[in-house]
């Protein structure tokens, strides 16, 4: 078998010529490195191996691990060629395995996850290695542990005092907000010490001409300060003296912080232990401390659930980056271009999408002037806006870790009240950046100045011009959950001032985040505009968000959506368990629309080098061969009219069944829905039968009890002593029940019928609207009953689903009344009457579960019941009985591939 070094040579050129400092061939005493790349402060190593054997693949990361091991590199690639490459030209066209090895506890070679590669975005790869150093998981955890142990220093007295001195500020949060604070800032310190030697002593760089500096330099380290025995002092002394350096942004909060601690053993012992944690996490987190910094600022934030607070996880952030600039059309070796981008965060967190996109130019300007490409991002390129000053204090401090060579002055990052605020004499409410809505219309951009503080001034209005560019994850929760962070008076004024803002606008306002969705709109460019963002995968299946997509659909070319159907990661933001899509779009051209490029993670990355692999096996047309996942494609018609259900399924000919050939596409309202479950749960108790104002209930979805199309009452409610009103909900109790929410992987029934009329919890009712001459309401009950639980019925139902989890939908009312079923009236009393006595004869007989159903003898008979009386195709419904079945939602398992592509499969 040929040798791999000329393969190793040839593809270290390939790196270089992709911009990476590469060498291969590089000697470590006795040892010799095939590929050595330097990716900002990191090594990366690449051993390679030439043939894809198992016994190959166990050499190349042998040989990965023992270059980790000697410490001749921080992060190691073991990679694989085919066999049959001989050639640059092979090399060039081709792809190869890779896998990313890091100091820790790493998987054996047999339980390796490898990753295919097309070579020329190995550099992409390459580029993200050095984010694999620390799992952000694991140092969360040791940050939250740092963070807590460093609060219970404080006694209540003095954590109330240590707040009061930091003022409204520190609104919102706590001492341990505080030391989280702390500790981001002292790891940019500890980072700032590695190139303490390298600043030119004695300068204040925003004085021009620089004038000499009259403290001592440089200042001391984050250790050095720990070994002084008064650490809290001494980092106030050298953070005063990076300050003539600039860093005003961070360290002056961090320097505020201190000030505030008592004087005191215990302060300087907390101090110390959040250092301490800072120069830990530091040294193994490699370029991904945003993410640790994400999930520890979280945890610290109290009004997270009310006011929507997510953080993006990195991974998720570099797939939506990479995504969001293919085919920008930048020439990157042009210093006008790059630097004249306009990017912004309406709602940036602690600026994670920002810090992406910064970091995605970095990795690819080759103008020859990357300080000042990076002075510029920071000055200019940037723009951030949210309403908790510590998420910008965030942002502002992992911006800086982009580059801390660079002093930086002008950073555009705003933070913007939501509350009450006294402006010229008087009580104003202030929604934060949705301030920035005043004065939007369909037709002109005429905003009101919008007064904000920015990170480095007193607060002022924002001059704000057009953007290239919006990212961003919008604030989510629920009606009932917004503003609950604020006092009842508060929360009263802001809703009134939030539908003065949403009059007029040009869509439909169902939730905050449209509010967003027309704001970054409005200021993006008309010609050159694009538009990322993380959202609920409910906004492309909910019908009340039906508004926002044809909204977004009429502005911007809808380019790829983006959903995760992995069982272990549903999400796209570290703080929530609910199903988050990817939205990429860009302005309109002159040309034809091209169709919407729907991606189904069947494995969603859980790294930045993995995400990296993905978003180029995305971009190239290669997400089934390289199996991430299925994709589909959405026409310009159904994308304008709002139709984005091919999310739904991962197998992409059960999305085309159910919206081309199920019941001739019907999607009219033959039920009214209600009582809702939750008006149930919150406005009754459970009672005994006798009880004044006892009503049945089947409360609970539990799978032994409902295991049959009739079920009997579980339980009797009467409304609760304070909600008498709840008495008019349980007088519409009926005896048709759909689902509210059920768990796909573990459910007998989905849709079911009491022996008497009840109300649910977990379920809600349902009275058909339309009537069949000559047939009686029970038995049009009992035909809709048989049809929802025939398979096709079933893959309607799931059609309109909103995920909660990919296994745990829920149902929304006007879901439910949009679920397809054939045209009731025209069928007749004969195929009625047909279907009702198919239910007598089976609705006593219990089924087997969902991943169960394509061989359960009941579910086969009800099939085929509906195939005989409603003329539907046996054999289509035989597939879909088997399609359904292999399904993530109803398996719970991961998606398995077909030996062959089918369908759409790419």
């Amino acid at each position: 078998m040929p040798n791999e070094n000329p393969l190793n040579v040839r593809l270290c050129d390939i790196l270089v010529d992709a911009g990476i400092a590469a060498e291969s061939l590089v000697r470590h005493g006795q040892s010799e490195t095939d590929i050595e790349c330097r990716i900002g402060d990191h090594i990366v190593a690449i051993e390679a191996e030439h043939g894809e054997s198992n016994a190959k693949k166990a050499e190349a990361i042998k040989d990965a691990d023992t270059k980790l091991s000697r410490q001749v590199c921080d992060a190691a690639i073991a990679l694989v060629y085919p066999e049959d490459y001989q050639t640059r030209r092979e090399l060039e066209a081709g792809s190869v395995q890779a896998h990313v090895r890091v100091p820790g506890k790493q998987p054996k070679p047999a339980e390796t996850t490898w990753t295919t590669l097309q070579v020329d975005s190995l550099a992409d790869y390459v580029r993200q290695a050095p984010n694999e150093l620390g799992s952000p998981e694991v140092l969360a955890k040791k940050a939250d542990a740092a963070v807590k142990k460093a609060a219970e220093k404080f006694t209540a007295q003095q954590a109330r005092s240590i707040m009061a001195e930091m003022g409204p500020a520190a609104s919102g949060t706590n001492i341990k907000g505080l030391m989280t604070d702390l500790l981001t800032a002292l790891m940019f310190h500890a980072k700032l010490d590695i190139i303490r030697h390298e600043q030119k002593p004695a300068l204040d760089a925003r004085t021009n001409p620089p004038q000499p500096y009259a403290g001592n330099w440089p200042p001391a380290s984050v250790t050095e300060c720990r070994q002084s025995g008064q650490v809290a002092w001494s980092l106030h002394k050298a953070h005063d003296l990076w300050l003539a350096v600039d860093y005003k942004q961070i360290l002056e909060w961090s320097c505020a912080i201190i000030n505030a601690l008592p004087d005191t053993p215990a302060s300087n012992a907390a101090v110390d232990i959040i250092a301490k944690a800072a120069l830990e996490i530091q040294r193994t987190t490699g370029n991904q401390h945003h993410d640790l910094v994400g999930i520890t600022f979280c945890q610290s934030v109290e009004t997270a659930k009310s006011d929507g607070s997510m953080y993006t996880t990195i991974p998720a952030a570099t797939m939506l980056t990479a995504l969001l600039f293919d085919s920008l059309g930048i020439d990157w070796t042009d210093y006008a271009q790059v630097t004249g981008l306009r990017i912004v965060d309406f709602a940036c967190g602690t600026g994670t999408l920002l810090i992406a996109a910064a970091n995605y130019i970095l990795s690819r300007e080759q103008t020859g002037r990357s300080e000042e490409v990076a002075q510029s991002l920071l000055d200019q390129v940037l723009y951030g806006f949210d309403i908790n000053n510590r998420a910008i204090f965030q942002t502002a401090t992992g911006i800086g870790m982009i580059a801390p060579k660079v002093a930086f002055h002008n950073m555009h990052l705003y933070s913007l009240a939501l509350d009450v605020v006294q402006e010229g004499g008087e009580q104003k409410a202030k929604l934060g950046a949705l301030e920035m809505l005043e004065g939007i219309n369909q037709l002109s951009l005429n905003p009101r100045p919008v007064t904000g503080t920015r990170i480095d001034t007193a607060p002022a209005p924002i001059e704000v011009d057009k953007f290239n560019i919006a990212i961003m994850n919008p604030p989510f929760t629920r009606g009932d959950m917004k503003f609950k962070q604020l006092p009842p008076e508060t929360q009263k004024k802001l809703r009134t001032r939030e539908a003065q803002l949403y009059t007029g606008l040009p869509m439909e306002q169902s939730s905050t985040a449209n509010g967003f969705f027309v704001l970054a709109e409005q200021y993006l460019d008309a010609d050159t505009g694009r538009l990322a963002f993380v959202v609920p995968t409910a906004t492309a299946t909910n019908p009340s968000a039906a508004a926002t997509r044809r909204y977004l659909a009429e502005r911007f070319h809808i380019k790829y959506l983006v959903v995760s159907y992995d069982p272990r990661r549903i999400f796209h933001s570290g703080n929530t368990d609910i199903g988050e899509m990817l939205v990429i779009m860009e302005r309109k051209d002159s040309g034809e629309t091209p169709p919407t490029t729907v991606v189904k993670l069947t494995t969603n990355p859980a790294s930045a080098s993995a995400a990296a692999a993905c978003a180029n096996s995305i971009i190239g047309g290669q997400v089934g061969e390289h199996r991430w996942g299925t994709v589909d494609y959405i026409s310009p018609d159904d994308i304008r009219q709002g139709n984005w259900y091919a999310v739904q399924f991962t197998n992409n000919e059960l999305y085309r069944i159910a919206s081309q050939e199920l019941w001739g596409g019907m999607l009219k309202n033959q039920v009214i829905i209600g009582p809702q479950g939750s008006s149930i749960r919150t406005g009754t108790d459970r009672c005994l039968p006798t009880d004044v104002g006892a009503t049945p209930a089947l409360y609970n979805h539990n799978v032994e009890h409902c295991n049959r199309l009739e079920v009997d009452p579980d339980c009797y409610v009467r409304p609760k002593s304070n909600k008498p009103s709840a008495a008019n909900t349980l007088r519409r109790a009926n005896c048709l029940k759909l689902p509210e929410r059920v768990r796909l992987t573990t459910v007998k029934t989905t849709v079911c019928r009491t022996t008497q009329a009840t109300v649910g919890s977990a379920w809600t009712g349902a009275v058909p609207v339309v009537s069949v001459p000559g047939t009686d309401a029970a038995s049009v009950e009992k035909a809709i009953a048989v049809i929802l639980n025939s398979t096709p019925g079933k893959l309607g139902l799931f059609l309109v689903r909103s995920n909660k989890s990919p296994s745990y939908p829920q149902f929304s009312k006007d879901g439910l009344e949009r679920t397809p079923l054939p045209w009731l009236p025209d069928l007749g009393k004969e195929k009625i009457e047909g279907l009702a006595a198919a239910y007598d004869e089976l609705c006593g007989q219990e089924r087997l579960s969902l991943p169960q159903a394509h061989r359960c003898p009941v579910q086969l008979a009800i099939d085929a019941a509906v195939c005989r009386q409603l003329d539907f195709d046996a054999d289509l419904c035989e597939k879909i009985r088997h399609l359904l079945a292999q399904e993530p939602m109803i398996t719970g398992k991961r998606y398995e591939f077909p030996s062959q592509p089918q369908g759409a499969l790419v």
